[in-house]
């Protein structure tokens, strides 16, 4: 009996953790066949006049070309299924894979939660306590005295010379906070240019997407951070018994109520249509003054226009990012301008122990689909 075939494009170098006893026991089983990818239309060539059952879609596919779906007229009627070894799927036309060519898509399910929920209370803290200000300052700006990194603390508002803060290569990289001692009276408040440092413990977070990565994210920043977890799923409440905390159910995101009176916004949120700009210059305005917002989800979530207009007017206090609408080119350039805002380049997930966690889901998806003729573990839509 022929063995099912599994297609691995790859562009110089394939980030598998092949030494697992799975893979060497379904390549008994299942011919694993890896491509190196030149032009797209030797790919296309390549794919019309094969026998494959499964693509797997690796990093340097969709780093150096469009989705798969781009190859849809393309794919051999044996195909069956596409696995992607992390969680998000939006790349894809899941539906039409599905209705038109009955092509099932598998995820890695909740196995990718704990790491990028990691990085969303890396995020959420930064935002309240401004630790990438303090760094930025005692690296770059002092260079190791302490005190001087204090001076910012109980000033009001941006500096109106034209000195600007330092960089690594020593030139200017944006406009800084006035130091206090520049203000005629002094202030009591911890503000650095009129934005507050505050704790976190006992604010409230909104969680815009509650599917596994989120009501991870809520249950550490309720365990860890000591925050009120509220969250809107579009799909519906989930019991207090599956979350193992205490969370409020926000059934629309149209109700006002649903952005009033939170601290802050973490988006865990997938890409599609309606979830395009969902922060956007309406909803910020129906939050309070200096809302933090935290994004781990996708960048196509927030109008960016919106949030640095929110960050400069102090309607927005403070942001943390790993995603961004431009992820492909270059990320806009107002957020490097900014001392408010904490950026991370998309390591949500990226940690040494998920490339053996991904090939073995995804080998345990492309068995279960190929071997025993299931639906998969973590079949997408």
């Amino acid at each position: 009996m022929t063995k099912p075939k599994v297609l691995i494009p790859y562009k110089s170098f394939i980030d598998l953790a092949r030494e697992l006893e799975d893979w060497a026991r379904l390549k008994t089983c299942i011919d694993f066949v890896e491509y190196k990818l030149t032009t797209k239309d030797d790919f296309k060539e390549f794919l019309r006049n094969s026998d494959f059952a499964c693509l797997w879609v690796t990093d340097e596919f969709g780093a150096y070309w469009d989705s798969p779906t781009s190859f849809f007229d393309d794919f051999p009627k044996t195909l069956k299924l596409i696995v992607v070894p992390w969680v998000g799927t939006d790349f894809l036309d899941v539906s039409r894979l599905k209705n038109e060519k009955s092509i099932t898509v598998c995820n890695i399910g909740p196995n990718a939660a704990n790491s990028v929920a990691e990085i969303a209370l890396h995020l959420t803290l930064s935002c309240f306590r401004m630790t990438s200000f303090f760094e930025h300052c005692f690296r770059f700006v002092h260079q190791g005295q302490c005190s001087q990194c204090f001076k910012y603390i109980g000033g009001s508002k941006h500096d109106t010379c034209e000195s600007q803060a330092p960089c690594a290569n020593g030139k200017a990289s944006y406009s800084f906070p006035e130091p206090l001692n520049s203000e005629k009276g002094g202030s009591a408040k911890f503000t650095i240019a009129g934005k507050s440092v505050n704790s976190p413990a006992g604010k409230t977070a909104l969680i815009l997407g509650f599917g596994y990565i989120g009501q991870t994210i809520g249950k550490k920043l309720y365990g860890g951070l000591d925050m009120n977890i509220r969250y809107y799923k579009r799909s519906g409440r989930v019991s207090r018994e599956i979350l193992g905390y205490p969370a409020e159910y926000c059934e629309s995101l149209k109700d006002p109520k649903t952005w009033q009176a939170v601290d802050v916004i973490v988006l865990a949120l997938p890409g599609d249509a309606s979830t395009d700009n969902l922060v956007n210059h309406e909803t910020l305005k129906l939050c309070k003054d200096g809302v933090r917002i935290v994004n781990v989800g996708r960048g196509s979530c927030i109008d960016e226009d919106a949030l640095l207009s929110g960050l400069e007017s102090g309607k927005v206090g403070s942001a943390g990012l790993d995603v961004y609408k431009n992820e492909g080119q270059r990320v806009a350039s107002g957020f490097f301008n900014r001392w408010d805002v904490t950026l991370l380049p998309h390591i949500g997930s990226a940690i040494s122990e998920l490339i053996t966690t991904q090939t073995a889901v995804t080998l345990r998806n492309i068995e279960d689909v190929l071997v025993n003729g299931g639906t998969g573990l973590y079949p997408v839509g």
